[in-house]
């Protein structure tokens, strides 16, 4: 019974260990170099800082119908994954990975935006975040074309601009 007992307890602590991995988006909080916790820096990379973060759904519901709010969606920010070039940690740099965060965010919302009120099956709502999650990977890869990846200066301030906008526009979307 104790050693039952106790391999439950390890696994509470590993999934505790891995939630707080992530950092979900938060208008009051904004990224810090402190946050950029990986070790692994590829040697050969020319980037001077890598954000992953991302978009993900929770469904919580017994049923094979549901409505969208039986889901929750959540753009997050892993540090563990997450690395700067230590030469390279300038404000302009913040900015860019931080918007990098602000696009989970945008999409994060389009995605609540596409669902709501509706009612949902599994396979529905997995075509949804599909669909959201491509439009997403295609938003980012413009983004680092456009502001190479955020060495053009006023390229970086209009998109963040830009970014920042499309977020308050579906502020009836946040969480």
């Amino acid at each position: 019974m104790l050693r039952i007992f106790l391999a439950a307890i390890f696994m509470f602590i590993i999934g505790l260990t891995k939630a707080q991995d992530k950092i979900f988006w938060s208008e009051n909080r904004k990224l810090v170099w402190e946050d950029f916790q990986s070790k692994n820096q590829p040697n050969t990379s020319k980037a001077a800082a890598t954000t992953f973060c991302g978009i993900s759904y929770l469904l919580n519901s017994p049923t094979k119908k549901f409505s969208s709010k039986e889901v929750k969606i959540e753009s997050f920010f892993v540090p563990s994954k997450s690395w700067a070039h230590s030469d390279h940690k300038t404000d302009l740099v913040l900015m860019h990975e931080q918007s990098h965060f602000d696009i989970a965010e945008l999409f994060a919302r389009r995605f609540r935006k596409l669902i709501s009120d509706k009612i949902l099956d599994a396979k529905t709502l997995q075509k949804h975040y599909t669909n959201v999650y491509e439009a997403y990977k295609d938003f980012q890869q413009d983004y680092e074309t456009v502001t190479n990846h955020g060495r053009i200066r006023e390229k970086q301030l209009e998109y963040s601009e830009k970014i920042n906008q499309e977020i308050e526009k579906l502020s009836d979307f946040k969480i």
